[in-house]
């Protein structure tokens, strides 16, 4: 079974260089290589090619040329991004990684065989997806029983009732109208919490 080719979209403002990139990945036939023409935005250009992984090659190290790669990060259209740079600097890898870059690399020219690079960007972005997806699951878990309880609390005290029974009711109440607890929850201590 033949392996998908992966999509690298190229991001750099300097012709030469992407052109050069441009020529080194189209010698790897399972690499798609496609370019940012002038003029178009990234977020524009990821929409429109869907990009595997996005690769951005600067000259020198310059944070302007992370401006579009924050404002990906930001938008619906994320991707793993690749930063490719010729000059080592600390405070720049920082802001990169705070930007959306998740693989940063300093290389005076781009190597002939940049999928290692490009497969290890992917796979890092898609371990981060992964771990923040679980995070926000668990804050979510976190939350709505903090929801549940408060509930709790204030049914207890306002109906001279236990936890138990608090429960009980809050999940009767739940499954008579066919909602999640959580929702019911939080109508109640805004009910309640309005009549206190």
């Amino acid at each position: 079974m033949q392996k998908a080719r992966i999509k690298v979209l190229l991001a750099d403002e300097n012709k030469r260089r992407v052109n050069d990139l441009y020529d080194i990945l189209s010698q790897d036939l399972s690499l798609e290589a496609v370019r940012l023409e002038p003029g178009h935005s990234l977020i524009d250009a990821v929409s429109h090619h869907k990009p595997d992984v996005v690769l951005v090659d600067i000259s020198r190290p310059d944070r302007d040329a992370l401006d579009s790669v924050r404002a990906l990060s930001s938008s619906g259209q994320r991707r793993p991004v690749a930063l490719f740079v010729d000059e080592d600097d600390p405070p720049l890898m920082e802001a990169a990684f705070e930007a959306g870059v998740c693989s940063y690399n300093v290389v005076d020219t781009p190597p002939t065989d940049v999928k290692p690079l490009l497969r290890a960007a992917i796979g890092l972005y898609a371990h981060f997806q992964k771990t923040k997806s679980e995070l926000e699951e668990a804050q979510t878990e976190i939350s709505n029983r903090k929801m549940v309880d408060q509930a709790k609390r204030l049914l207890m005290r306002s109906e001279r009732i236990n936890e138990a029974e608090a429960h009980r009711r809050l999940q009767r109440q739940a499954m008579r109208q066919s909602r999640r607890l959580v929702d019911v929850a939080r109508e109640l201590v805004q009910t309640l919490a309005g009549k206190a």
